[in-house]
C-alpha cells in the first residue's frame, strides 16, 4: 500500500503508527510493505494562461476574457522532483491511500497528484482529525473508496477553476487599465475583494459618522444598605428614553432636584437569568478569541493551532464545527484525565459533573457536514511550549473543561426610584453562580472594542437588601454631556464575524486572505485595527459592485457548498463564473483610465502625480510625462520602512537612523530630510563632540 500525506511530518506520524520499523529513504518511508511518501502542500497546481494560448503571455486587453475549456494541469516547478518521485510511486502500487488534509484543499491536492500521474490504481481516502497513534489508527481502519468524497473533489476543483477565471481576467484587466509603472499587479479575487470591500465600509462609516450630542441626568441615592445611582428616564407606554437631546431640558429638570430630597423606591424586579457553557471552539471562534484575550493575528493564531496539531497536543484545527460526535465525546475522560492532573486545571476537576453531561456538545450530522469535529484536546499534556502555543493550548483546554461545566447563574436587578416626580432607573447584574466562567478566570480579560463597546452601560452595584417602598434621600446628581460613537474600527476578530456571516471563504482560508489584502498594500494594520488604504479604497470605485459585493460571493460559496454535499452540479456553477468573468472583463474595458490613489499622497516634486509604491522603491504616477522623482528602498545599504518614507514625503526630518554604510563600508547614523525643491534625499549629520566643535552638515542622496 502507498500512502500519500500532505507534509512530511503527517508521513511520519502514519509511519510509526503503523509500526515501530521505520525505514528512512529520499522522499519516503517504508514500514513493512508499506510505503508512506508527501507532498510540501501543492504540487501540481492549474496551467498557467501560456499554456493554454501563446498570446495569452501577453497582458494586453485584447486577449480576455481568458476562458480555458477544458483547464489543464502542470507541476508547481520547484516541488518537481517529488512530483515525480509520487507518480513512479503510484504506478507500483496496487492500493493508494490518500492522506492529505481532510478537508476541499487537501482533497484538491491529492486528486491534481493522482490526474497528473495518469495512474489508476484502486484508492482509499483516509479521513484524518487526529494525528495520535490512536487516531491514525482508528481512521486506517475507516477508510472509504476515494468516490465517496467525489463530490468534494468537484466543489474543491470548481473553486480553484473559479478563482483562476476571476482572480486572473480581473487582476489583468484593471491592472492594465489603471496600473502604474513599479506599483505591481492591481490584485482582485472572488473572495478577497469582498472582504476589502468589509473593511472599507466600515472606515467610511466612521470617517462619515456625525457625534449626535446628548445628556443624561444621573442621581446618586442614599440608603441605609448603601449609596447608588440612577439615570433619569421617560416612558409612554411605547416608547422609553434615558437620553434629553438638549441641555436645557435636563438642567430644568436636574433644577427640581435637590441634596437631601426625600425620594422612595417605587419597584424592584429581579430575575434569574441562567448563562449556559459555551460551546467547543471551531477555528474562526479560536482566531477571534485569541485575538481579543491576546492580540493574536488570524494567520498567528492558525499557524500556532497547527503547530499544535502536528505535536499531537490537539485535535485538527481547520475545522467549521462546535459539536463532535458520539464517539469522540465517549472519549472525553480519558482527555481530561491527564489534564486536569496538571497544576493549571487541578482546581477545576471538583467542578465537572460525574457523569460529563456531554448531550448539547454531540452532534454527528453537523459534524458530517462541516468535515470535521471541534477543536479539542488530545489528551496529551504539552511541557516546555513556545508562548504563544501554551496561551493556545490553554484556551482550547480551558474551552473543554467549560463547555462541560454547570451553567452559571446571574441575578439582574432593575430598581425604580421616584423623586420629585421624575423616574430613575438603576441595572444591575449580580452572579450568583460563576458555573463555568470559573474555568476563564485565570485568563486575560477580553479587550475586544466591539464587546467594550456593548458593556458601556455596565450594571451599576446595587446595595443588597434595598425594598419596594423604601425611602431614600438624594445625595447629589449630575448632568452629564455624552455623545453617540462611531462604530468600531475592525480587527481580527470582528473581520473574521463579519466574513463567517457573509459566507466568506472557509476557516481554512480566512487568515491567509487577510495576509493576502495586508501584502497588496490595501489595508493596513493600525495598532490592533484593520483599515482600508488610499489604494485600497481607490481599488473599490474602480471594481464592479458585483465582484466586490459580500453578499455575492456568500451566494458563490453557498452553491460550493451544495457541489461538496451533491445537491448541485459544477457544470452550471462554472458556467456562470464564465459569464460573470466575461462581464468584469467588459466593464473594466469600458472605463477610463484611472491613476490609483496613494497613502503617501502628491509627488512633492511635479506636486501632480501620486507617489506609488514600487518593486525597488517610491517615484511619481507621472512618469510617463518626465518626472524623475525616486526613492529607492534601499538607502546607503539600509532598507527604509513605510513609517520612514511618509515622514519624509510630510517634510518631516526623521529620528537619528543606524545602519548606513558609505561607499568605504563604514557605517554611520544619520537623520534623513526630503530636499522638496530636488526631490533628493538628504542626510543631516548630527554635531560632533564640544572638543571639535564643527557645524552639523547635510549631503544629498
Amino acid at each position: 500500500m502507498l500512502i500519500v500525506t500532505e507534509k512530511p511530518s503527517v508521513g511520519r506520524d502514519i509511519a510509526h503508527a503503523l509500526g515501530p520499523h521505520v525505514t528512512s529513504h529520499d522522499g519516503y518511508l517504508t514500514v513493512g510493505d508499506d510505503t508512506i511518501t508527501w507532498g510540501f502542500g501543492h504540487l501540481v497546481t492549474l496551467a498557467s494562461p501560456e499554456t493554454y494560448q501563446a498570446e495569452w503571455k501577453r497582458w494586453t486587453l485584447d486577449t480576455l476574457p481568458m476562458l480555458p475549456d477544458p483547464f489543464t494541469l502542470e507541476p508547481v516547478p520547484k516541488t518537481l522532483k517529488q512530483l515525480r518521485l509520487i507518480a513512479k510511486l503510484m504506478r507500483g502500487a496496487d492500493l493508494i491511500l490518500s492522506a492529505t488534509d481532510a478537508d476541499r484543499e487537501g482533497e484538491l491536492i491529492f486528486r491534481y497528484i493522482y490526474e497528473w500521474a495518469a495512474v489508476t490504481a484502486p484508492v482509499k481516502r483516509l479521513w484524518l482529525s487526529e494525528n495520535t497513534v490512536s487516531g491514525i489508527q482508528t481512521a486506517l481502519a475507516a477508510a472509504k473508496p476515494l468516490a465517496h468524497y467525489n463530490s468534494l473533489a468537484e466543489a474543491a476543483k470548481a473553486r480553484s477553476q473559479a478563482d483562476w477565471l476571476v482572480g486572473l481576467n480581473a487582476t489583468r484587466a484593471f491592472t492594465i487599465r489603471h496600473g502604474q509603472r513599479g506599483q505591481g499587479a492591481l490584485s482582485v479575487g472572488r473572495v478577497q475583494t469582498p472582504t476589502l470591500r468589509l473593511i472599507v465600509d466600515r472606515d467610511r462609516a466612521i470617517r462619515e459618522f456625525t457625534p449626535t450630542p446628548y445628556w443624561q441626568l444621573v442621581v446618586t441615592f442614599r440608603a441605609p444598605q448603601g449609596e447608588y445611582q440612577g439615570v433619569w428616564f421617560r416612558s409612554d407606554g411605547k416608547d422609553t428614553t434615558d437620553r434629553f437631546n438638549g441641555r436645557e431640558e435636563a438642567d430644568r429638570i436636574a433644577a427640581k432636584i435637590n441634596p437631601n430630597d426625600d425620594g422612595k423606591i417605587l419597584s424592584i424586579e429581579k430575575k434569574r437569568v441562567t448563562v449556559h457553557p459555551p460551546l467547543l471552539f471551531s477555528l474562526n471562534d479560536l482566531q477571534k478569541e485569541a485575538n481579543r484575550r491576546f492580540g493574536l493575528t488570524a494567520q498567528q493564531t492558525l499557524d500556532v493551532a497547527q503547530a499544535l496539531y502536528e505535536k499531537h497536543l490537539i485535535s485538527y484545527p481547520r475545522t467549521d464545527a462546535r459539536h463532535v460526535t458520539h464517539a469522540i465525546a465517549a472519549s472525553f475522560c480519558s482527555r481530561l484525565k491527564t489534564i486536569l492532573e496538571t497544576s493549571a486545571y487541578r482546581s477545576l476537576a471538583d467542578s465537572l459533573p460525574d457523569p460529563l453531561r456531554v448531550k448539547r456538545l454531540v452532534d454527528d450530522a453537523k459534524v458530517a457536514t462541516a468535515g470535521h469535529y471541534a477543536m479539542i484536546p488530545t489528551g496529551a499534556v504539552p511541557h516546555g511550549l513556545p508562548d504563544r502555543e501554551a496561551k493556545i493550548f490553554d484556551l482550547v483546554a480551558r474551552r473543554l473543561i467549560a463547555s462541560l461545566m454547570p451553567s452559571g447563574t446571574d441575578e439582574r436587578t432593575v430598581v425604580i426610584t421616584e423623586v420629585a416626580a421624575e423616574l430613575f432607573q438603576t441595572r444591575g447584574t449580580t452572579v450568583i453562580e460563576a458555573g463555568w466562567r470559573a474555568a476563564l478566570k485565570a485568563l486575560p480579560e477580553d479587550n475586544d472594542e466591539e464587546s467594550a463597546d456593548a458593556k458601556s452601560g455596565r450594571p451599576t452595584k446595587i446595595p443588597l437588601g434595598l425594598k419596594k417602598s423604601q425611602a431614600v434621600t438624594v445625595d447629589h446628581s449630575d448632568v452629564q454631556s455624552k455623545e453617540t460613537k462611531a462604530p468600531p474600527a475592525l480587527n481580527d476578530a470582528s473581520l473574521l464575524a463579519l466574513m463567517e456571516k457573509f459566507g466568506l471563504g472557509t476557516p481554512a482560508t480566512r487568515a491567509r486572505i487577510v495576509e493576502v489584502l495586508l501584502t497588496r498594500d490595501y489595508i493596513e494594520r493600525s495598532k490592533k485595527t484593520l483599515v482600508s488604504t488610499e489604494k485600497g479604497r481607490t481599488l473599490l470605485t474602480l471594481v464592479p459592485d458585483d465582484i466586490q459585493n459580500p453578499d455575492m460571493t456568500g451566494t458563490w460559496e453557498s452553491r460550493l457548498e451544495a457541489i461538496a454535499d451533491g445537491r448541485e452540479d459544477a457544470a452550471p456553477f462554472l458556467e456562470d463564473i464564465r459569464l460573470y468573468t466575461t462581464q468584469i472583463v467588459n466593464a473594466a474595458k469600458q472605463q477610463k483610465a484611472q491613476i490609483i490613489a496613494s497613502d503617501f499622497g502628491l509627488c512633492p516634486v511635479c506636486r501632480t502625480g501620486q507617489v506609488i509604491a514600487g518593486k525597488k522603491g517610491y517615484g511619481c504616477s507621472r512618469w510617463r510625462e518626465g518626472c524623475s522623482f525616486t526613492i529607492w528602498h534601499q538607502l546607503a545599504g539600509k532598507k527604509l520602512s513605510e513609517t520612514q518614507i511618509k515622514t519624509l514625503l510630510a517634510g518631516k526630518t526623521t529620528a537619528l537612523l543606524k545602519g548606513f554604510k558609505s561607499k568605504a563600508g563604514k557605517s554611520f547614523s544619520a537623520k534623513l530630510h526630503l530636499d522638496p525643491s530636488t526631490g533628493k534625499v538628504e542626510f543631516i549629520f548630527s554635531a560632533p563632540p564640544k572638543s571639535t566643535p564643527k557645524p552639523s552638515t547635510r549631503r544629498s542622496m
